[in-house]
């Protein structure tokens, strides 16, 4: 980027003239207000700040307004400095710094034109420095050119000071982070801003010489009050006590009236500004706050005459309050920016883009604008000038105004609860500011899936929304589409599913068959056996204990084929029942008869038949009988020593079987499958697998229960309930 040396056009003005330019550039932001909103309100923002520290603040008013505008900026070296007398050097009565910088201690409080004598000669010149890099300064600044490296310097821009009608110094803003360029906006800006502080410094000095100058004095204050009267912004002062006292041309025109009508008014009186914002101008800190100012207020208070009525204008509000050390509190100073315009203009953008957004994000939708205090939803046919064999849609072009209500009413809306218009409400209460829901509705008992939107737009003073986009699509092709996939996935899972199932069942069936030619052969095998040798043997005793053996096997064999013809009943469901009044005392103590004789040496059968009490029950018999021999067959089976016990307790509405015994009990993991077919807890141990399995399928048909609980090494206790009635 090449270099800009321009002089300055300021130098060469009176400060009348220097006022009418800034009056220009006001009128020419106010023509451009929809052009650069920032850039307008920006200039008067620092403006404003910048002159509320020169004129009030005591202490370093100059620091704290260069630390300001080099912030503003995005600077990192803010300075003045000023002529000595013989004009061969400058000093600097301000420096800021932002923590990017390392200054050198040497040489940089003071410069000269040995240092710097490009700079010195071209800033006494009245010409601007803009250097964007250190590449843009000419073959006659190498002195200065190492200087500024030492500095490490990227970027430079000098403005000279021009008071007492000559050339008394500069301000600068260097960059050390980044190389940057200066905009021609900036440089008009920081002109504007320049000559206040020529103004400022000059006023200064002034002072300090007032009794030899008190005719110059007299002549910057008329300039000053001239400049206070042309500044683009409004500006009033007030007592201590709150009443207006002075006031600018711009703060007459911001609030229509006139200046004898707006001067002895009470700031804490006004009835447009509310409480809380007057509560913290009396606090005597600096304030800046937004202010929607309702002239239709101040026309019912008749608070003062204005030539808006029933207006509303926004307003940026920025003040201080006035302090003397010896008086205390002497006034207040506010400065109003007017910022209606661009807050119209920009209301009218983000209406645009929320209507835009709208119809970009519809699709296949009807786009309306909802008026909240009409109740009126009004269909615009340009936006929703599209086919659709949708019939609310066709419905809605044909009828462009409507209620909420009215379109609620046009179809049977289901699948939807109730609470879901509470976020349509909420937008239009102004709680939120969007919302979104999708429902099912019948229109001409057509099904239809919809998702309606709401946008909140057109904010009033209160906060709430004034108007409300909405929009209305059909989903209904996505809907049937979503439903025909969970469809298919739900059809697919079942399948897997099945499939899963018959694949064990297969499985367990090979294993059950597999099992059953060695279970059935073991028993066979000893019948045959000790049947022949019986045949040939003559002694008593041993011929009664291979009696006893092959009884033993044939009741094994017995039971393996019992559970084996249940299995196959309950499979293709051909399992009966005969259900009669059964004495269940008497089915226990049979049970213990028989079984008492099958146990072996140390362990004992307790079953204490006098304590159990006489009860009947309406069952199957047959099928009791099985389940309790089965848990009594399975406790003798599985314990070597200690004890088995039968007993049943009655309940009020059912009876209670327990089967305990002292055996090798059940591991956690077994548990929860101890009653599925084909599970065997002990696979070294005889028997089909299917003996539990069949109990639960025949407690659950005489619509009981059955559960165990087991601990392993310590023994088993098995449960099941049969109804009393």
């Amino acid at each position: 980027m090449m270099s800009t040396l321009t002089k300055n056009k300021y130098n060469q003005l009176s400060k009348e003239e220097l006022i009418q330019l800034l009056e220009a550039q006001d009128n020419r932001e106010k023509a451009n207000a929809g052009n650069s909103f920032t850039e307008a309100s920006n200039i008067k923002r620092i403006i404003s700040e910048v002159l509320v520290l020169l004129f009030n603040e005591e202490q370093q008013p100059i620091e704290k307004a260069m630390s300001l505008l080099m912030n503003f900026f995005d600077a990192d070296w803010g300075y003045v400095a000023i002529f000595e007398k013989d004009g061969r050097t400058a000093y600097f009565p301000c420096e800021v710094m932002s923590r990017w910088v390392e200054v050198p201690k040497e040489n940089h409080s003071e410069l000269t034109d040995e240092t710097i004598p490009w700079i010195m000669k071209t800033v006494k010149s009245g010409r601007d420095i803009v250097m964007c890099s250190m590449d843009d300064l000419p073959p006659e600044a190498e002195v200065d050119k190492k200087l500024l490296e030492f500095q490490g310097l990227k970027s430079m821009l000098m403005i000279p000071l021009s008071f007492h009608n000559r050339i008394q110094g500069f301000i600068g803003f260097d960059s050390v982070r980044v190389q940057r360029s200066w905009t021609s906006t900036e440089m008009e800006d920081l002109h504007i801003i320049a000559s206040i502080f020529s103004l400022i410094i000059e006023r200064k000095e002034t002072q300090a010489n007032l009794e030899e100058s008190r005719k110059h004095l007299a002549e910057l204050s008329t300039k000053f009050k001239q400049f206070f009267n042309n500044l683009p912004i409004g500006v009033e002062l007030y007592d201590s006590e709150g009443y207006l006292i002075d006031i600018n041309e711009a703060d007459v025109r911001i609030f229509g009236s006139t200046r004898k009508d707006l001067l002895g008014v009470n700031l804490f009186e006004n009835p447009a500004v509310p409480k809380k914002l007057l509560k913290n101008v009396r606090s005597g800190r600096a304030f800046s706050f937004p202010l929607v100012y309702d002239f239709s207020i101040i026309q019912n208070s008749s608070y003062y005459p204005s030539a808006f009525v029933d207006q509303i204008k926004y307003l940026q509000v920025k003040g201080i309050s006035l302090n003397d050390p010896e008086f205390g509190r002497v006034g207040y100073l506010l400065i109003i920016s007017d910022n209606t315009d661009v807050q119209i203009k920009a209301e009218q953008t983000r209406n645009n883009l929320a209507i835009l957004k709208a119809v970009l994000l519809s699709g296949r939708s009807i786009v309306g604008e909802y008026s909240v205090e009409e109740d009126e939803l009004y269909i615009d046919p340009v936006l929703n000038d599209h086919s659709s064999p949708n019939h609310l849609f066709n419905y809605l072009k044909t009828h462009n105004y409507l209620s909420i209500q009215e379109l609620w009413n046009l179809g049977r809306f289901s699948e939807i609860p109730t609470n879901n218009m509470e976020p349509l409400l909420q937008v239009v209460r102004g709680d939120i500011d969007s919302c979104s829901f999708v429902c099912k509705m019948f229109v001409q008992e057509v099904p239809t899936w919809i998702r309606i939107n709401a946008q909140a737009h057109k904010i009033n003073k209160d906060g709430h929304p004034s108007k409300v986009v909405c929009y209305i699509t059909d989903i209904t092709g996505e809907k049937q589409l979503e439903e025909k996939l969970q469809q298919a996935r739900d059809e697919s899972r079942r399948n897997e599913l099945e499939m899963q199932k018959a694949r064990e069942a297969d499985k367990l069936k090979s294993t059950f068959l597999a099992n059953m030619s060695h279970e059935i052969r073991t028993p066979l095998n000893a019948i045959v056996g000790f049947s022949g040798i019986i045949a040939e043997m003559d002694n008593v005793e041993e011929k009664e204990e291979y009696v006893k053996i092959i009884n033993k096997n044939c009741d094994l064999l017995l039971r393996l084929i019992t559970d084996i013809l249940d299995f196959s009943k309950i499979e293709s469901g051909v399992m009966d029942y005969s259900l009669a009044d059964v004495n269940i005392k008497e089915i226990c103590s049979e049970q213990y008869k028989v079984h008492s004789l099958k146990v072996q040496e140390g362990v004992t059968m307790v079953c204490d038949l006098d304590a159990l009490p006489d009860k009947i029950l309406y069952t199957d018999p047959k099928r009791v009988t099985q389940v309790i021999s089965n848990l009594l067959s399975n406790a003798i089976k599985f314990t070597e020593q200690g004890f088995i016990t039968l007993s049943y307790s009655v309940r009020e509405d059912h009876v209670l079987f327990e089967i305990s015994d002292t055996g090798i009990g059940i591991s956690p993991a077994h548990v929860e499958a101890i009653f599925e077919r084909f599970t065997k807890v002990n696979s070294f141990r005889q028997g089909t697998g299917l003996g539990l399995s069949i109990c639960k399928t025949i407690v659950k048909a005489l619509r009981g229960e059955i559960g165990v609980d087991s601990t392993p090494g310590k023994g088993s206790k098995f449960w099941f309930t049969l109804p009393c009635k």
